[in-house]
């Protein structure tokens, strides 16, 4: 599989009103830009993945980084206008994630909206700050310090606010080295922060949710490899999909080759003596898989490039590598053929159920 997710290592909410109290253990991250009454509040979310095996398996070639998407949760969110945007940028301070909720375990321990590291006093703004590359200086040095060209960006009109965003570039520049991995800061437009409109609250699953929705990266790549030997091409229109070695449970954190068999529904009938379901045809390069969470029907692995079924001379395979995957759930597999510009998708009520280790 040519897909593998980054899980966050830390994640905190800071507060305009709240600016020395820490939420580092709460289950929602919050993006925000509201006023009770006169008394404006604007939060912003950090979240920080941890990006050093994927330095090494770029380095060794055994991954690739042709996506990478950040994927987030919409919770509840209260007020939000139904056009938006939620940016996102590179922080460039270390900050400590810290173990406060914001109503319940009330603590100055860890990031807040004044400082990196609130017991210690490590403010935000120092005189290591370079103004031209950071946004520091819009909020008066607090409330995070950024890179302002190291960013990414997701408009919504009219949806559901779960994020879906385009990081490749900012990952980019952290493996490259050319800046420090300190995690994004997420907020929203900076104008919109400063004006004396009420923009509601972003609500997004954190870290520390105890539902199947923690924050990810998706990285994708294609590493289809396409070898037919000897085997005959599937032209059929009516086929039939499975998975020749599919078993009903696989274990996190391992890789598994699942043997791909497409089939005719109706093969001619002929003098042979050979059960002709036995003939092992490859599928067209144009065949995709996508996996499903099966309880709430989210996409874990959507039809695209980076989702194309392989082939050697013993057949059609996909290599699904399961690190980092919600265990104890049941995953769906389903199949697109595309053949000549006529998609098909087929759906065999193929589960299983991934067991923790």
């Amino acid at each position: 599989m040519a897909y593998y997710f980054l899980t966050a290592s830390k994640d905190a909410t800071v507060y305009l009103q709240q600016p020395n109290q820490n939420t580092g253990l709460d289950e929602i991250l919050e993006i925000s830009k509201v006023y009770f009454g006169n008394v404006k509040d604007v939060s912003h979310a950090l979240i920080k993945f941890e990006t050093g095996f994927l330095s090494a398996s770029l380095s060794n070639g055994s991954k690739k980084l042709q996506e990478a998407t950040l994927l987030m949760k919409e919770a509840q969110s209260e007020e939000i206008p139904l056009e938006y945007t939620i940016f996102a940028n590179a922080v460039y301070q270390s900050w400590e994630m810290g173990i406060g909720t914001r109503f319940d375990a009330v603590t100055t321990k860890g990031v807040t909206w004044n400082y990196r590291e609130g017991d210690t006093k490590l403010v935000w703004d120092d005189d290591n700050i370079r103004a031209s590359y950071t946004s520091a200086s819009v909020n008066n040095g607090a409330g995070g310090t950024w890179w302002s060209y190291e960013s990414a960006s997701q408009a919504f009109n009219y949806e559901k606010g779960d994020i879906q965003m385009d990081v490749r570039p900012i990952l980019k520049s952290w493996m490259s080295g050319s800046i420090p991995n300190e995690g994004f800061l997420l907020r929203y437009d900076l104008e919109k922060e400063k004006d004396v409109e009420d923009y509601g609250i972003v609500r997004l699953f954190s870290k520390e949710t105890f539902t199947i929705y923690q924050p990810k990266i998706r990285i994708g790549w294609d590493d289809q490899t396409f070898q037919t030997g000897s085997l005959l091409p599937l032209t059929a229109e009516d086929i039939k999909v499975g998975i020749k070695n599919f078993k009903k449970e696989y274990k996190k954190e391992t890789t598994n080759k699942l043997r791909i068999i497409g089939r005719e529904l109706f093969p001619l009938k002929t003098f042979a003596n050979k059960f002709s379901y036995n003939d092992v045809k490859y599928l067209p390069q144009t065949t995709y898989y996508q996996i499903k969470d099966f309880s709430s029907d989210d996409i874990i692995i959507p039809f695209s490039n980076y989702s194309k079924i392989s082939c050697d001379t013993d057949g059609n395979f996909i290599n699904l590598d399961f690190s980092n995957w919600e265990a104890n759930r049941t995953y769906k597999i389903e199949f697109k053929v595309d053949l000549d510009g006529n998609a098909q998708y087929l759906d065999d009520d193929l589960t299983f159920f991934l067991a923790a280790n």
